[in-house]
């Protein structure tokens, strides 16, 4: 194991100098092509194809390519954009009896399969009352997705906060809104 990375840097330098080498076609007498790094043998007929290249040149195309590169896939976002701009043009633009019909969603599978879910959901009552309601608007949303729908979701119940009372006045508290309010018993008054 401890060979493999020398291995590997052997690989990498030999492979780093093929890719900067100058290409050599070469043809022989019988009219045979060859292509190597190495110059024409005596009595051969050749001409380079592409030259040696300093490690600067080879930088300099990388980063040209790099950036011919970005400026591809900036093109193709753009056309992109474009192209879902023009899509909401035209449906918002198109009669609606020409639009398609939320009902076409409402009978799908996936809202159906949807609707199943959140029944399924609601109908558990080993849940925590946070848990439960998670799950119910998660479920929501998939209903809402798959049917076309805009059913709202559950609300977190009031937060009360309790502050210490004094004795013999009401105990204060605070809800969710900020709101003060005072408590009598079991009922409570809120401003």
């Amino acid at each position: 194991m401890r060979w493999m990375p020398f291995a590997a840097l052997i690989a990498f330098a030999f492979f780093a100098m093929q890719a900067s080498a100058q290409v050599h076609r070469c043809k022989d007498a019988s009219g045979k092509l060859t292509y190597s790094d190495q110059p024409c043998a005596s009595g051969q007929n050749g001409e380079i194809i592409e030259r040696q290249k300093s490690r600067e040149q080879i930088l300099e195309e990388r980063l040209q390519a790099a950036e011919a590169n970005e400026r591809k896939y900036r093109s193709q976002a753009a056309q992109q954009e474009v192209q879902m701009f023009e899509q909401q043009q035209r449906l918002s633009v198109m009669p609606p009896s020409r639009q398609p019909a939320a009902q076409d969603k409402a009978a799908s599978r996936q809202c159906k399969e949807a609707q199943k879910e959140l029944e399924f959901v609601s109908s558990i009552r080993t849940l925590s009352q946070n848990e439960k309601r998670m799950r119910t608007n998660a479920a929501i949303t998939s209903v809402n997705a798959a049917c076309g729908s805009n059913t709202q979701l559950m609300q977190e119940p009031p937060k009360v906060v309790v502050q210490p009372r004094s004795s013999g006045h009401p105990q204060m508290v605070t809800d969710q809104h900020g709101r003060s309010c005072s408590v009598f018993g079991s009922t409570a008054t809120c401003n």
